[in-house]
């Protein structure tokens, strides 16, 4: 019967655990009411930026945009006119909807408008230093009630708030490409972070309907901290031959929303060489490096941002590699998440001839 079947199962443990992350203990038990989100102020508007402030915008709250100059700015806000009009050719928002919604948006170069923002989330490159900068810059230019929130995808908030005083109102908050468009968020908190502020941000992803799950902060959080290994393992095949296409391929059809390549391709490159430096630094003993990325943008093919991206002009990589013996055969393969916690390579029909080339897997996969 259907009700009995294991897609049944699956469903029904989805929908009930999808509301569980809602519940935090210690946190959402201990009566703390929201405190009311009038005002977000973003600082960045690149793909990461301007998706979040869309996401806002979307729900009608007034977004300020920071950019460190009037182009970046303007790139910025055409993005968000670019994610909204979408709406608008698909019927699903009104051309006056659309101009209300970007009447909510306003565009600076400074700190001042931020005085009276309630939550400011910060989404510019993964770099620790000016992220540093800015935190140190937010403190003294918003009110002492103002939630400072970060969208690093890799970097400890330890970190980033280490020049501050205000630990207590810093917590991530962590988009996932297209944030306008992806429906989980990260919260991540430390030992300073304090409940209201988690408490707070639980309402803001409601708001902006979102799925929210908290987690603890580390290198890569939960979900990156999984996923890298699906990259390296992608990358390490590629390495020994197997097509980028054929990978992502076989991984569409497993039934992910889309393979590693292609996801690679429409976070951009540049993202990709920054996270990975942190997780070299934090988990060296377990990584493996591919040279296909860094490739990719020492010829300036930087993802879909630029009209030279990967997944349509690949064919030039190759002629960079003397052509070789491929070690590794392969009919078919799959990822698989086991027991929440690891994320492992199933790799079936195949024949491994290089030991090396298992032991790297496994090193990477343990």
């Amino acid at each position: 019967m259907l009700e009995q079947s294991q897609t049944s199962k699956s469903l029904r443990h989805f929908f009930f655990a999808q509301r569980a992350t809602s519940k935090i203990p210690n946190i959402t038990n201990l009566g703390l009411t929201p405190r009311r989100i009038l005002k977000a102020a973003n600082v960045g508007g690149g793909l990461m930026g301007s998706g979040i402030a869309t996401a806002f915008i979307l729900s009608d709250i007034v977004v300020v945009l920071k950019e460190v100059n009037e182009k970046f700015l303007n790139t910025g806000i055409n993005r968000i006119k670019a994610n909204l009009q979408s709406f608008v050719k698909k019927g699903r928002m009104t051309q006056e909807d659309y101009e209300k919604k970007l009447s909510l948006l306003s565009g600076v170069l400074d700190y001042e408008q931020f005085r009276d923002a309630d939550v400011v989330i910060e989404a510019v490159i993964e770099d620790l230093l000016l992220k540093q900068k800015i935190f140190s810059d937010l403190e003294r230019s918003c009110h002492s009630n103002c939630i400072f929130a970060t969208n690093t995808s890799t970097i400890d908030l330890r970190l980033i708030g280490q020049q501050t005083a205000c630990q207590d109102r810093i917590v991530g908050a962590h988009f996932f490409s297209p944030a306008h468009v992806m429906p989980l968020l990260e919260i991540v908190r430390t030992q300073q972070t304090s409940s209201q502020v988690i408490v707070d941000l639980l309402d803001v992803a409601k708001k902006i309907r979102k799925t929210p799950i908290v987690v603890g902060s580390c290198t890569g959080f939960a979900v990156n901290r999984m996923f890298f290994p699906y990259g390296q393992a992608a990358g390490l095949l590629v390495d020994y031959g197997l097509d980028i296409y054929h990978i992502d391929h076989v991984i569409a059809n497993f039934g992910m929303p889309t393979g590693p390549f292609r996801l690679a391709d429409l976070v951009g490159f540049g993202v990709a060489v920054a996270t990975g430096k942190q997780y070299y630094k934090s988990y060296p003993e377990r990584c493996y490096k591919s040279r296909l990325t860094e490739i990719m943008l020492e010829e300036n093919r930087t993802g879909i941002e630029n009209i030279l991206h990967l997944m349509f002009g690949i064919s030039w990589l190759f002629s960079l590699w003397t052509p070789g013996q491929v070690n590794l055969l392969i009919g078919d393969f799959i990822f698989i998440m086991i027991s929440d916690k690891l994320l492992q390579i199933l790799i079936s029909k195949s024949m491994l001839r290089n030991q090396e080339t298992w032991q790297v897997l496994h090193k990477i996969l343990s």
